[in-house]
């Protein structure tokens, strides 16, 4: 009977070279996955972005075309009528003031909690007693 040999140019895997091609997958998942979660976490920041910009552009619209004596000077909550797509804790106000003889300041604060901060956007407009453009 003859054994088999074993032969140095034989192919396979070491033991060492095996541990470095599971610690180089683990590194290769783990950043995977941080930019798959970045890229989700921006792109949901950018809709909600972009929802606050869309509330706020119609809101304004709808001010100018109830027209400058519509503005009760003072303080209003509009948090009732921001979009359910924005996350619980949504806050915004408006606030018209008299910038000067014929002109009222209207701001806007939008107000929502993402990723454990609050985000606040502050859009402000004027309104005239003539309208736009006259």
């Amino acid at each position: 009977m003859s054994m088999k040999t074993l032969s140095l140019n034989e192919s396979g895997l070491t033991l060492v070279e095996l541990l470095v091609a599971i610690a180089l997958a683990g590194v290769v998942a783990v950043s995977l996955n941080t930019v798959s979660t970045t890229f989700i976490h921006t792109a949901q920041r950018g809709r909600y972005l972009n929802l606050a910009n869309s509330f706020a552009e119609s809101k304004v619209e709808a001010l100018r075309n109830q027209g400058y004596n519509s503005l009760a000077l003072g303080q209003t909550s509009l948090t009732s009528q921001l979009p359910d797509q924005l996350p619980l804790g949504r806050s915004a106000t408006m606030t018209v003031s008299t910038q000067s003889s014929g002109i009222k300041q209207v701001d806007l604060s939008i107000s929502y909690p993402d990723q454990g901060q609050t985000l606040t956007y502050g859009y402000t407009t004027y309104i005239g007693e003539l309208g736009v453009g006259q």
